[in-house]
């Protein structure tokens, strides 16, 4: 497609297509199986590909016959631009997330795009209720925490939480309008403490005493938002 019409293409399969992983899938074989043949140790995922190698002189042999192999062989372009040497002292990009020695990471574009739909889904001047964000949310969660949970990120889950239920208080504060409903349903929920009107539109407040009184993490439980805190997460880094 280019500039919003279709053009004719008579090479490769559709960008974004959902057979156009089984068709990768289906042609790489013959790559995965020579590399493997040679012995290297390789992951791949449609078209991208990792090598591991033991040391630089290794990697760059290793590159020399992979592009050998599918440009030659199987008559494929290989992408000078995406295909470097990286070291895992460094961090090593790959699906959304960056690989150390000792840890994997979400990269960071991938945080910031995940916050932007939550932003977006819990805007304060929606009359939407609760329960309709909370339902909008649970799916957006859930892909997002069981696609990354290979990766060290339970304390960056924990903290995702956080902000998320910081949001949602947020945005029921303005739904209410007036602190005196805010004070309601503090009494309703046993508050016997003193209370002393807050601005109901201040994100600061969001995080307020009064805020986690009326509006504490068991609410959120009930009304169904997922829980990344409760997703497993971490890989064991293999030796090599």
């Amino acid at each position: 497609m280019n500039k919003g019409e279709f053009e004719p293409s008579e090479l490769g399969s559709p960008q974004g297509g959902v057979i156009s992983p089984l068709i990768a899938n289906v042609y790489l074989n013959e790559f995965d199986q020579e590399m493997m043949r040679r012995g290297h140790r390789i992951v791949r995922y449609a078209d991208d590909i990792l090598i591991f190698t033991r040391s630089q002189s290794a990697a760059e042999n290793a590159l020399a016959q992979a592009s050998k192999i599918l440009e030659e062989d199987l008559k494929l372009t290989v992408n000078k631009e995406k295909t470097h040497l990286a070291h895992s002292s460094t961090g090593i990009k790959f699906l959304g997330v960056k690989i150390f020695g000792w840890c994997t990471q979400i990269q960071q574009k991938k945080i910031k795009a995940f916050k932007g739909k939550v932003k977006l889904i819990t805007k304060r001047n929606s009359p939407v209720n609760l329960q309709r964000v909370i339902d909008e949310l649970r799916p957006k969660m859930r892909g997002f925490a069981n696609y990354f949970r290979v990766a060290n990120c339970k304390k960056l889950f924990e903290e995702l939480m956080a902000w998320i239920r910081r949001r949602l208080r947020s945005k029921q504060m303005k739904l209410w309008k007036k602190p005196a409903k805010l004070q309601r349903v503090l009494r309703q929920r046993g508050y016997q403490g003193d209370f002393k009107a807050i601005k109901m539109i201040s994100w600061r407040n969001a995080c307020s005493q009064h805020a986690h009184y009326s509006m504490p993490n068991s609410l959120f439980d009930e009304l169904k938002l997922f829980d990344m805190n409760k997703v497993e997460t971490g890989i064991s880094v293999p030796s090599w």
